[in-house]
């Protein structure tokens, strides 16, 4: 019998990712249709429209963060269970996503992709053998793993927390397909600052994740800046926004069609979704963004044919799909100026829109934040000069990137600028011009 030959895929932001030895049956999971599904979804959203080369996929995030999880496992010297379920849960951590990833998920209420990885692992049946090769029930444990029963509870923490395999990689990786010079951190020194430690006596789960802080908080405060300015410069760039707002106004219009039994051809997974109808994992493994893609060409008559019957879907889909995007006013954080605007705004957008105006403008609110955790993702600190053991959250509340930003801004069809600019100086006291 030919013996396995290793699986070893040149990454552009760590190096060489390895499947060796004990990790060699991981990379079968990557042959699954389900896996190879995530090379159809851009990890970025709609930022490639303005960043042009951040066209990468879900697929080379997945090996990403698998390799971190690689290094941070073997750091802490886990046991070959549990780290082989690490190192999976973090290939796997996707695999639920639909297309565009988060702006699908403003129109599928209750179709997070939390919730379709869990099935995805339990119902596919190409990938729960997959997985069952690995070790028995484990697609068992991976749902566990994703949800708040297993244990030890810090293992969760090191895919799902304030400091995790996901965005450890996903910061250094779409800083370089970006070209954003903001998301740059020492990931080396926080993987050695990684350790493990009993913090909560008294409890039949005393262990968690903890960072020595004279050993790498200057480290983990960097990761912190960097998502924090990649999120103000890069995740929410006004026209990055513009767009995703674009795409879900579009999605909800062909929702409200297909709830009213008129149904756009070219999507019958997602119409069969927005009439509440039970989807197979299956089929919903057709959805990406090409499907995506392709049914907005339809919509908009860019295949041959006439487009969308409704004219509000045909519009919306034509100017997204040839990048006549939206345009949008700062109104900075004056959330008093916004709510001046909006009531006056939304009636010029009816005078040109009619009852459709709601998909011609929009309020927009960009909110970022350090990062505040729940309970179970928080990250513990240990050996700190003046409060000793202390939570990262606590420790972000004196930093200045634990105090909310917020972007505001009014984002609207370009022939409504005329008509909105006097409107937004008013509401904001002081002449503004268009950004």
């Amino acid at each position: 019998m030919p013996a396995v030959k290793d699986r070893v895929f040149r990454d552009p932001v760590h190096g060489l990712i390895e499947f060796k030895g004990e990790d060699r049956p991981i990379a079968d999971l990557l042959d699954t249709h389900a896996m190879q599904r995530l090379r159809r979804i851009k990890q970025m959203g709609f930022a490639w429209l303005v960043y042009p080369g951040a066209e990468h996929s879900r697929f080379g995030h997945a090996l990403g963060a698998f390799h971190i999880a690689q290094r941070v496992t073997r750091r802490l010297e886990l046991e070959p269970a549990l780290a082989r379920h690490v190192k999976v849960a973090a290939l796997l951590h996707d695999i639920g996503h639909g297309p565009f990833s988060h702006a699908w998920e403003h129109v599928f209420a209750g179709h997070d992709h939390e919730r379709w990885g869990a099935r995805i692992v339990a119902e596919n049946v190409e990938l729960r053998a997959a997985l069952e090769l690995l070790e028995p029930a484990l697609p068992e444990t991976l749902r566990a793993f994703w949800g708040k029963g297993y244990r030890p509870a810090f293992a969760r923490k090191l895919v799902s927390s304030q400091l995790d395999v996901d965005r450890l990689d996903y910061l250094l990786r779409d800083g370089h397909y970006s070209g954003a010079g903001y998301a740059t951190y020492d990931l080396d020194w926080i993987i050695h600052a990684i350790q493990i430690a009993n913090v909560h006596s008294g409890n039949d789960d005393p262990s968690d994740l903890v960072v020595d802080y004279r050993r790498g908080m200057y480290a983990v405060e960097q990761y912190l800046f960097a998502r924090s300015y990649m999120y103000a410069q890069v995740y929410h760039h006004k026209t990055v926004r513009a767009a995703e707002w674009m795409f879900i106004k579009t999605l909800e219009r062909f929702a409200q069609l297909a709830r009213q039994g008129v149904e756009p051809e070219g999507l019958p997974i997602a119409g069969a979704m927005a009439r509440g109808a039970t989807v197979d994992v299956d089929d919903y493994l057709r959805l990406h963004d090409v499907s995506l893609t392709t049914a907005m060409d339809h919509w908009a008559g860019l295949d041959g044919g006439p487009g969308a019957s409704d004219p509000v879907l045909k519009d919306l889909s034509t100017r997204l799909v040839d990048r006549r995007l939206f345009k949008t006013f700062d109104l900075g954080d004056d959330r008093a100026a916004a709510d001046r605007l909006w009531p006056e705004a939304l009636e010029v957008a009816k005078q040109r829109f009619g009852v459709h105006a709601t998909s011609y403008v929009h309020l927009d609110t960009a909110r970022q934040v350090g990062y505040l955790a729940a309970d179970h993702e928080e990250l513990h600190v240990i050996d700190h000069p003046k409060y000793g053991a202390v939570t990262l959250s606590r420790l972000l509340e004196d930093m200045p990137l634990g105090q909310p930003m917020a972007a505001i801004r009014l984002v609207y069809a370009p022939e409504l600028a005329d008509a909105l600019r006097p409107l937004v100086e008013h509401a904001l006291g002081r002449h503004r011009g268009r950004r």
